[in-house]
């Protein structure tokens, strides 16, 4: 079954900050936008304009197109370690 593109960007938005060890919160706050936001992104609730996308990507620093594009990542834990960043 093929994924829908909103189905593909909150998981790779997802897999990306927790691959750059950050919080909703922390992602938020780096991008000015709220973390009930970023939230609502990654469980796939509502549009994302593309200078949300783009800024997201700056952030993560990944070019925005990996943002789109289907990827298999490996499996992520249920939340970001927080002792791991400090």
């Amino acid at each position: 079954m093929e994924k829908k593109l909103r189905e593909i960007i909150s998981s790779n938005i997802r897999y990306y900050r927790f691959s750059n060890k950050l919080t909703q919160e922390d992602l938020g706050e780096l991008t000015g936008l709220s973390s009930r936001y970023i939230s609502d992104i990654e469980n796939n609730k509502g549009n994302i304009p593309i200078d949300t996308l783009e800024k997201i990507a700056k952030t993560l620093k990944i070019k925005p197109y990996l943002l789109l594009k289907e990827q298999k990542h490996k499996r992520l834990p249920v939340r970001v370690n927080n002792e791991i960043k400090k």
